[in-house]
């Protein structure tokens, strides 16, 4: 029997434990905490949860999605929000009655989840236990209980299901080559508590919009958007509300901005006006609740010794405003135990395609996470905002199964987030030619079945566009980045430059010209093969072509000359990088006639880190991505290791950074370690945002 030794009985812990368990291991989970069932829930954030699609997922894995959904969840079908003046909207999440998130208690939820785990055999759950070390290599783990004494655990595996200040993780920091990056908001969150709605009504409160047992509509989740800050309701079970200010640390409508009761008491009559009435105990919740920060943890390597493995916010905390962070745990632990057991004993390998499924969809969920902040702080309460959510809703109407916005395939569907990341951006770019052709102003003039037929007219209109001339008018400019190959070209020290022969010439009589080249076939703009640097390897014919053909990035980066460009050197780091084709502009070599030793290369840091945001493809304006002077090709190992294509030789000088279609095919060259490449950039095509 397979064992494994969990860190951590938190939601993601928990549920993995009892999957494994249910796959026949002998599962141990330590926890630093008390026994939450038997002193009541202690856990660190107390913000109430949003579970969707992929958490139900991972429930229904373990048999659990019906107990949840029946004992701790309540749908929530919509947005409110709640203007200064108190007028509310309701901002529905989908076109789709049907589809909702649900507002459970991260406590009682936890609660849950250990009983689950308990009732099966082989599970052994151990409370008061602080992990202080990990032994990577030995796949051991040091523990210390409530009296001082130390034990020592080891097992197949150490999966680190603890949190975002993980002591798993801090153990693979010691390891070589681990990237860490982590960066918190300006902004951090204190709680507060709305009581059912007998207890307020107990009180002589009025509530006008009092439902059942709530003060306020419970399938709602209820915003008060206040530009720079906020503060969010989620309904109970019980009748109450946990709501929670997102306030900025500093400045205006801060934190430190309120220093006494009047402060407090002065803001929300101002600021909050409706729910004042709603907030009784307000005072000693503000003076008593602490204000808690918000961090986004990114970092690479999960795996080390091919033994333990970090996941869920250990790996990749995030901030909770697109109430992901526990769905995507539970994704985690839905697929890591999907490839262990897929592996056939391999648990090495199958914790190397765990990170590997994983981390791309770790890093966009962070980015889209973030995004959905801006978008619930500042634009939910902006009418062109809200213009474009309704046209956001009409089509996904007109076109249900092609048209689903981003929120939809994040939240009511398991479509991987990288995906429903770049369908959001897709469809973006058409909200707003569907605007520009059905403006604001015309809604407000037409019936809404008139203004619905004149939507559908405008993406038919889109549509034609698109079919007609998507590969033509709509690609927009081109931009040819492949340098001019002449007999001035240069080439690699010892290399073989170009040369022509002339087998016939019409200048001389012939019926036609004819000639013949000799040249190495890293020549100017070119695809390097993998059999370049790695021995055995796939020549540069047999390379898929999707590699050198699709979106991709010109990232402008400064580095110095001789340099290798480093993660530091991305402008806006590796959050920045939203592509799975990667050309990178040093202006290091800019001129392809006259030879310059000191060019620029790529640190192998920057290959694994992109390699851990999804990258298959990777360009750059030199002649190689290794330093002139280079014997060992640090560089081409870490691409030959992480399965990257590489084009060498681009001419970048004229493209500003951004996103184009990129189409750089080699010529199916059999058996070659290169070939030539005429390097073409182009603006998205029209059809792409449909």
């Amino acid at each position: 029997m397979p064992s494994a030794l969990i860190v951590g009985c938190g939601l993601a812990g928990s549920l993995l434990a009892r999957l494994l368990a249910q796959d026949g291991w002998k599962v141990d989970v330590f926890e630093r905490r008390s026994d939450p069932r038997a002193k009541g829930y202690a856990g660190g954030r107390s913000i109430n949860l949003a579970l969707s699609a992929r958490g139900l997922k991972g429930l229904a894995a373990a048999g659990l999605d019906g107990r949840v959904m029946a004992n701790d969840a309540i749908a929530m079908r919509a947005r409110m929000m709640h203007s200064v003046r108190g007028d509310l909207t309701a901002q529905p999440y989908s076109s789709n009655a049907s589809e909702a998130i649900n507002s459970v208690s991260r406590g009682g939820l936890n609660i849950t989840l250990l009983n689950a785990a308990a009732e099966l055999p082989g599970v052994g759950l151990h409370f008061d236990q602080t992990c202080i070390d990990i032994d990577v290599n030995r796949c051991e783990a040091v523990f210390r209980g409530p009296d001082g004494r130390e034990s020592r655990v080891t097992a197949d595996l150490i999966l680190g299901a603890d949190g975002a200040f993980s002591p798993v993780r801090m153990a693979l920091q010691k390891t070589d080559r681990f990237e860490y990056q982590q960066s918190y908001l300006g902004h951090g969150y204190k709680e507060l508590h709305i009581p059912p709605a007998a207890e307020l009504l107990a009180k002589g409160v009025s509530l006008p919009h009092q439902h059942g047992l709530h003060a306020m509509d419970p399938h709602a989740l209820h915003i008060w958007p206040r530009g720079s800050s906020m503060m969010i309701a989620l309904p109970n079970r019980d009748g109450s509300f946990t709501c929670t200010l997102f306030w900025p640390f500093d400045g205006n409508h801060s934190f430190a901005s309120l220093r006494s009761d009047d402060d407090v008491r002065t803001w929300f009559d101002a600021h909050y006006a409706d729910a004042v009435s709603l907030l009784p105990e307000l005072l000693s919740d503000y003076r008593r609740n602490p204000v808690g920060s918000l961090i986004t943890v990114r970092c690479f390597p999960w795996v080390a010794a091919g033994r333990v493995a970090i996941l869920g916010d250990a790996a990749h905390a995030i901030v909770p405003f697109y109430g992901q962070g526990m769905n995507a745990a539970f994704e985690d632990c839905v697929t890591l135990v999907e490839q262990l057991r897929a592996s056939g004993g391999d648990h090495a390998a199958a914790l190397d395609e765990f990170q590997r499924i994983r981390k791309p969809n770790a890093e966009a969920i962070a980015d889209m996470a973030i995004d959905n902040f801006v978008e619930m702080r500042d634009k939910v309460g902006n009418s062109a905002f809200l213009y474009k959510k309704r046209i956001e809703q009409a089509l996904h109407q007109l076109e249900p199964d092609e048209l689903v916005p981003q929120y939809n395939l994040v939240s009511f569907s398991t479509k991987p987030y990288v995906e429903a990341r770049a369908q959001g951006h897709r469809l973006n770019n058409l909200y707003e030619r569907i605007i520009a052709r059905v403006p604001r102003e015309m809604a407000a003039v037409l019936s809404q079945d008139s203004w619905r037929a004149k939507v559908k007219e405008a993406l038919d209109a889109e549509r034609r566009i698109g079919e007609s001339a998507r590969e033509t008018a709509h690609l927009g400019k081109m931009h040819d980045i492949s340098p001019a190959i002449t007999s001035q070209t240069q080439v690699w020290p010892g290399d073989t430059p170009l040369s022509r022969e002339i087998v016939c010439d019409m200048k001389q009589g012939a019926n036609i010209t004819l000639s013949a080249i000799r040249s190495t076939v890293h020549l100017g703009s070119h695809a390097d093969g993998p059999n370049h640097y790695g021995r055995d390897a796939r020549s540069v014919g047999e390379q898929p072509l999707d590699l050198y053909i699709g979106e991709c990035q010109v990232i402008e980066v400064s580095v110095a000359k001789g340099g290798r460009v480093a993660i530091s050197d991305i402008p806006g780091g590796l959050a920045a990088v939203t592509s799975r084709r990667v050309l990178l502009k040093t202006s290091t070599f800019p001129d392809f006639a006259a030879w310059n030793e000191d060019f620029a290369a790529i640190s192998p840091e920057l290959v694994d880190a992109l390699a851990s945001k999804g990258v298959v493809t990777v360009g750059i304006d030199t002649p190689s991505v290794d330093v002139q002077n280079s014997k060992d090709l640090p560089a081409h190992q870490a691409f030959l290791r992480r399965d990257i294509a590489i084009l060498e030789g681009l001419d970048l000088r004229s493209v500003s950074p951004g996103h184009y279609l990129l189409m750089a095919q080699p010529l199916k060259l059999l058996g070659f370690d290169a070939s030539p490449i005429r390097a073409v950039l182009a603006d998205l095509p029209a059809k792409a945002d449909l």
